[in-house]
């Protein structure tokens, strides 16, 4: 059989991904829920340790135990934050006595937020313990893997005095495997610019770093099973200190084949090293399938090895073309999109269009990037160089630190060009499962079909154009709002057809609410640019998100097309109010000032059909002067056919009275409505039952912060409610909530969590 272990890769690949569907739940690390929070003492051995950043931007040391106790089944290690004050950062190897507060990783609660239970659980993570005390330790060490923290310890500060701070977080990610110290929006412009892949340790790095010693000892004519096997040993002493991903593991598997292969009369075949590795990751930790560093590590070997030939043979048959750099590296680039792309989409959702162009100049100079950060190291203690910034002296023996500065330098231009470029990112969304398998059948056959024609050109290009079709692009049909869990807040998507709305979008207790669940949820849907974002007051906890993507309108997010303020008076606006129009003027966004009375109208697609969205606006009156933003709160009425939808915002107190009186004197309008979005989370003092006499609301939706101080929703409120038959459907309860209505009216519900009982979350 030609290439075994490429048989037995696959068949490994497809049992696991069937076992991981059917027992996901069973393999997945699930703490005990009443774990959280308590307070805990174990003895354990630390593992490994390592510096990170927390929420205030404070780096403190981490250390990882294994337990004496083997009371988690599934894991193997627990991740201590260690207290700022802690003086003694145990050694690798010694025993400890540790006690701290427990925080458990949770499933998302919106849809495309980050999962950190799977994360986790695919690094064999049970649980995380914050200020960790340091009780007692038995003084052991494990004197290699102590030597190797040590020695990276050191390899960072030499970067720390040879590079500039920036400069030197960087390098440390790339060379050290240590983003501990990388800036978040340096992160932020990789990832956005589709070069993150820079910050991994993996193949590069081996064929920088260990062919290049590999072919060093070769000149002095050493015993060939030692001059192999010197190189073997630094590059696993190397990924030991990096920290051994699932990437760097790959690579190194790889390279030691290579050099083992011709020592036992082998010929060194690629795909089954890729292969084996893959196997041996897959045996050792199942979960990897669901890991983007594992997928987009083999997906680009890959997309190299196999696709680029293919793909080269279909495009040129003219020598000079294939010599070309360029030409060379948008195939390589190309190539590796069309394995990677359902990964990138599965991940990010989104894709870097231009990525392609920029990474023909950013790849072949990281090799360059490389040598010269490795140069950088002893350079920082020989000479003790200044560092390199703009506006400081520089030393002008630091060539390698100018070097990585200019490189890292245009870097940042090229990605700082791409992202402000017009239709950089696409949005096509998550796609279904069944999308990608078509995908990756079609994608198959085209690579088969190149194989049966070695010698003449096809048509076969339009397979592949064919099955990009097919997953990225998503017919639009009617009508769906979600009700997004942003903890205490409010937040709400319509998406009507292409076009969409955002009502609302802020958090009192989750932090930084647009970041980690308003835009993940926008791009998972695929929602590139908002036709209007509607604030129904300016309380924080409904537009904190709201500034966030605004402000990352400036590096190239999610576009906005309108901001629609309610039409209040000049004494009842605040702050955040003008902030917003500010911040909108900035940009160039056009601002609308609603109130009562006034109306738009949207078209929703629905398969070949077209049908008008209304909304129309009930609160506030026009230049309405209150004490408190609560009562002007911005209440839409919707309807599209049959069904009808009232958003309430936060209304209260004589926005309330009005908004009775406004029902009251349209009942056929404005009564027995579909779905309400219950005012101010469920407050006792809001929704009072004359206005749930002339709504008769079938669906409500409550929109609240799980185990809130503020006791939301209150249970008069529910009480109400269920008097009046209507369905009950809670954010903290059930994370974010969906409804998918027809034009006749028909609604169907569905949610991220899933409860036993769906009926009535009380």
């Amino acid at each position: 059989m030609k290439r075994p272990f490429v048989v037995i890769a696959s068949l490994i690949t497809a049992i696991v991904f069937i076992y991981l569907n059917i027992s996901f739940d069973n393999i997945v690390c699930m703490p005990a829920k009443e774990l959280d929070g308590s307070f805990a003492e174990l003895i354990g051995v630390v593992s490994k340790k390592e510096l990170k950043t927390i929420y205030s931007g404070d780096i403190v040391s981490v250390i990882y135990l294994v337990p004496k106790d083997k009371f988690q089944r599934k894991t193997k290690y627990i991740e201590c934050y260690l207290d700022p004050c802690e003086e003694k950062i145990p050694n690798i190897g010694e025993e400890v006595l540790v006690k701290g507060k427990v925080y458990t990783f949770k499933a998302p609660r919106n849809p495309g937020e980050f999962d950190s239970r799977l994360y986790y659980s695919t690094l064999k993570i049970s649980y995380r313990i914050k200020s960790a005390e340091i009780v007692a330790g038995n003084g052991n060490k494990d004197i290699v893997r102590e030597s190797l923290s040590y020695i990276r310890y050191k390899l960072e500060e030499a970067l720390d005095n040879s590079l500039s701070p920036e400069d030197s977080a960087v390098m440390k990610a790339m060379l050290l495997g240590d983003r501990a110290f990388m800036d978040d929006e340096i992160k932020e412009l990789y990832k956005n610019s589709g070069i993150v892949h820079i910050l991994a340790v993996s193949g590069l790095h081996i064929m920088v770093i260990g062919m290049g010693i590999y072919k060093l000892l070769k000149r002095f004519k050493i015993p060939p099973w030692i001059n192999a096997a010197i190189p073997l040993l630094f590059m696993y002493l190397y990924g030991e200190m990096c920290g051994i991903s699932s990437s760097s593991f790959r690579a190194i598997c790889m390279f030691c084949l290579r050099l083992i292969a011709p020592l036992v009369g082998r010929t060194y075949d690629l795909l089954s090293a890729l292969a084996l590795a893959e196997i041996l990751l897959i045996i050792d930790q199942p979960l990897y399938l669901y890991n983007s560093g594992f997928l987009f590590s083999f997906g680009a070997v890959l997309g190299i090895t196999v696709v680029k030939p293919r793909l080269e043979k279909s495009l040129f048959h003219n020598s000079k073309v294939k010599e070309n750099i360029i030409a060379q590296g948008l195939l390589a680039g190309i190539s590796v999109m069309l394995v990677t792309l359902p990964v990138y989409l599965e991940f990010y959702y989104t894709y870097p269009i231009y990525s392609l162009i920029t990474n023909i100049i950013v790849i072949p100079l990281m090799g360059v990037l490389l040598v010269c950060g490795v140069l950088c190291l002893p350079f920082g203690y020989i000479i003790g160089s200044v560092p390199v910034m703009t506006g400081a002296p520089v030393n002008g023996l630091n060539i390698p630190g100018i070097a990585v500065h200019g490189i890292l330098t245009l870097y940042k231009i090229l990605c700082g060009i791409q992202n402000n470029m017009p239709g950089n990112m696409l949005y096509p969304g998550h796609k279904e499962w069944y999308r990608v398998v078509i995908y990756y059948v079609l994608l198959g056959v085209w690579l088969y079909m190149q194989n049966r024609n070695e010698n003449k050109r096809t048509f076969s290009l339009m397979i592949p154009a064919l099955a990009l079709t097919i997953l990225c692009i998503t017919i639009p049909h009617g009508l769906k709002i979600t009700a997004i869990d942003v903890g205490q807040g409010d937040g709400i998507v319509i998406e009507a057809g292409r076009r969409n709305i955002l009502i609302d979008g802020g958090s009192s207790s989750n932090n930084k609410v647009g970041k980690y669940s308003l835009i993940p949820f926008l791009r998972y849907e695929g929602i590139g640019q908002l036709d209007a974002i509607v604030v129904s007051h300016e309380d924080e906890d409904h537009i904190s998100g709201i500034l966030e993507i605004m402000d990352g309108i400036k590096k190239g997010g999610i576009k906005v097309r309108m901001l629609i303020l309610p039409d209040v008076s000049e004494s009842s606006r605040g702050d955040n109010y003008h902030s917003l129009e500010t911040m909108a003027k900035e940009l160039d966004i056009p601002i609308e000032y609603m109130s009562k009375g006034e109306s738009f109208e949207l078209p929703v697609k629905d398969g070949i059909s077209t049908r008008m969205l209304e909304l129309t606006c009930l609160n506030p009156t026009e230049k309405m002067s209150t004490e408190g933003a609560n009562a002007y709160s911005t209440v839409l009425h919707m309807r599209y056919g049959a069904f009808t939808a009232l958003f309430t915002g936060d209304v209260e107190k004589e926005g309330e009275d009005q908004l009775v009186d406004t029902i009251r004197a349209n009942t056929e309008k404005y009564g027995d409505i579909t779905l309400l979005k219950v005012a101010h989370h469920g407050s006792q003092y809001t929704t009072c039952e004359e206005f749930l006499e002339l709504t008769h609301p079938k669906l409500a939706v409550i929109s609240c912060g799980e185990n809130n101080s503020y006791g939301h929703p209150h249970g008069e409120l529910l009480e109400r409610l269920k008097e009046h038959d209507a369905r009950i459907y809670r954010t903290d309860k059930l994370g974010a909530i969906s409804f998918a209505v027809s034009f006749e009216g028909e609604v169907r519900v569905s949610s991220m969590l899933k409860p036993q009982t769906i009926d009535n979350q009380e």
